[in-house]
């Protein structure tokens, strides 16, 4: 029989897609569950598992997605065995408490990441530059040489 875990995620995993991730995963991997944010910043599963080696399985890629995805940060994940079975529809689903203040706070996610990318473009800029009036320098020095 299976038996029903909360698995508390840690880190910087809220608005930076990682619930899709896990919806794809659970999916993939034949778990049914539900994944949210929680207002203390971590992001809550609570799955069935009836297998301990997919449990592990899922845990180890929930541990990966930092190596794989720059945005998502995973400190720890706790696990807890629930005392209960809770049946689930198939897959892992999704659920939001506002999908309005859920929206708003991507959009700001957003506009953070896309400032820091125009930033990083700017010094991109100012060494291709500087590289520029290197290789035209060379340029004269290999004409005056000729």
């Amino acid at each position: 029989m299976a038996t029903t875990y909360e698995l508390k995620i840690c880190g910087k995993v809220q608005h930076v897609g990682f619930r899709d991730r896990i919806e794809n995963l659970g999916r993939a991997l034949g778990i049914s569950g539900i994944i949210y944010n929680y207002k203390d910043g971590t992001v809550r599963i609570l799955a069935n598992f009836d297998d301990e080696e997919i449990k592990d399985v899922f845990k180890k890629y929930i541990e990966l997605l930092s190596k794989k995805d720059n945005l998502i940060k995973i400190e720890k994940i706790e696990e807890r065995a629930l005392n209960t079975y809770i049946e689930f529809p198939e897959g892992i689903n999704r659920i939001s408490a506002d999908d309005l203040i859920e929206l708003n706070k991507k959009l700001d996610e957003g506009v953070k990441y896309i400032k820091f990318i125009f930033s990083e473009l700017e010094e991109h800029k100012k060494i291709l530059i500087e590289m520029k009036d290197t290789l035209y320098e060379i340029k004269e020095i290999l004409k005056r040489n000729s």
